[in-house]
């Protein structure tokens, strides 16, 4: 196995140029750090193109997941030069270069039951937000914006993972309407200025949840489409929740009733 002991060395820069969302989209490759993300990628399909490893801080867990990659893609790393690396505290000695991943909207099963994400910008909401997705069982993902830098590193901790679980669809708002139309999926858009609440909107069936920006909230695009609004009951001061909040209470309605006799 290579071991690599200096910071100079070109594969620990092209690393650290990976933290950019700029040479994520130009390679078409990104970091995974930690077992349990890891693993996860690997469960769903994804391709692990080199491992990267520091034997001093492994655990059972991270020995486990080298056995699954070829010992020919993987490298040990000193100490230092992991933690130099390492963007989260308490790591397990793991780093992995990945290949992305695209779908389109034939990934999804028939009369399916989406998240949509417009120009949501905070890495850490995009994550939570797939892990919501993954806890209620949505069956994919659609970001309404082609730029979104779908594997930030901060996405992928704030996801545990989930992130990689459900497909991945980009598109804009025209193509993912016309989409909706043609499979007669309901959709439904979250806004405080709703006059229905959320539990008291059929959340069943082929239906699209669609979640605006933190700042901004949805574009005027929805305003010529026809779908149903809903609101959470805010009983103080302020008028709305976190997004990534907010999109978990609606998913966990739509679950609730899905679940219902």
């Amino acid at each position: 196995m290579l071991k690599i002991t200096s910071l100079q060395n070109p594969k620990i820069k092209e690393l650290i140029k990976l933290r950019g969302s700029r040479e994520r989209k130009d390679t078409g490759l990104f970091l995974i750090e930690g077992a349990r993300e890891l693993g996860r990628a690997l469960a769903s399909g994804f391709v692990c193109k080199s491992l990267y490893l520091c034997p001093e801080i492994l655990n059972p867990e991270s020995r486990k997941l080298m056995e699954l990659i070829p010992i020919q893609s993987q490298t040990e790393l000193t100490r230092p030069i992991f933690a130099k690396l390492a963007v989260r505290e308490g790591s397990d000695g793991l780093l992995a270069v990945m290949e992305a991943r695209t779908w389109d909207f034939s990934a999804l099963p028939p009369q399916p039951w989406l998240l949509v994400l417009e120009n949501v910008e905070k890495p850490g909401n995009f994550g939570a937000l797939a892990r919501t997705a993954d806890g209620v069982g949505v069956d994919g993902i659609v970001i309404l914006d082609p730029q979104a830098d779908l594997y930030n590193p901060n996405a992928i901790r704030a996801s545990v993972g989930a992130l990689f679980t459900r497909p991945l669809i980009t598109s804009n708002s025209e193509m993912f309407a016309a989409f909706c139309q043609s499979e007669r999926i309901r959709l439904i858009t979250a806004s405080p200025f709703a006059k229905k609440f959320h539990h008291e909107e059929d959340l069943r069936g082929a239906i699209a949840l669609v979640l605006g920006s933190e700042a901004r909230g949805l574009s005027s695009f929805w305003d010529f489409c026809e779908h149903a609004q809903v609101k959470i009951p805010m009983l103080g001061l302020a008028d709305s929740l976190n997004v990534s909040v907010a999109g978990a209470v609606i998913l966990y309605e739509s679950l609730r009733q899905r679940l219902q006799k």
